[in-house]
């Protein structure tokens, strides 16, 4: 980058610092601004993606780490067509352990009988 660039001050907390040193040695980032500047980047090209796809931004959510392992087998269900994409396998995943198969079930009855009134309606 160009010397003629702006100078900022950033206050940030013993963890951050650990956390942020720990992630450059793991990847191989030479320095702190061109840390910094990546991660700027890539938190604006996040939030544009996110209200990309919704149409509004999220108001929670979670953001979890997955290994090259578990991205590529991810990826390889997508392109088998387990899935349409890796985050809906990972949200149906989840949810697979949370709601209880009688509640599957139940919804599933519940369908299908709101389909049969409206059906009758018609």
């Amino acid at each position: 980058m160009a010397e003629d660039g702006t100078k900022i001050t950033l206050r940030v907390g013993p963890e951050e610092i650990q956390l942020m040193e720990d992630f450059m040695s793991d990847n191989g980032i030479g320095n702190r601004s061109d840390f910094i500047r990546d991660a700027i980047r890539g938190y604006v090209e996040f939030k544009r993606n996110e209200t990309k796809n919704t149409g509004v931004p999220m108001e929670g959510g979670i953001f979890v780490r997955f290994n090259d392992l578990q991205l590529q087998a991810l990826k390889h269900l997508t392109q088998l067509g387990i899935c349409l994409t890796e985050e809906e396998f990972v949200r149906k995943s989840v949810l697979d352990v949370l709601i209880s198969d009688e509640k599957k079930a139940e919804a599933i009855r519940n369908a299908f009988e709101t389909a049969q009134m409206s059906a009758e309606l018609k």
